[in-house]
């Protein structure tokens, strides 16, 4: 999959859920058929400049930077 793609996913799923942890999002990746490493998740992760925000529930989780 190109990169891309696989980032546009990436914004698309932090989107839809409140993912906290790297290998949470690694999960919903490859369920979602993405195989990916940690090593590329965390370029990926820099690269979008996403950072953690407070969820209503209290929780952090991953959100893009406007």
């Amino acid at each position: 999959m190109k990169k891309y793609a696989r980032q546009r996913k990436v914004l698309e799923l932090i989107e839809s859920y409140e993912i906290e942890t790297q290998e949470e999002l690694a999960d919903y990746l490859n369920k979602s058929g993405i195989e990916i490493t940690q090593a590329t998740i965390s370029r990926d992760i820099k690269e979008l400049r996403l950072v953690k925000v407070l969820a209503k529930s209290g929780k952090y989780k991953y959100a893009a930077i406007e």
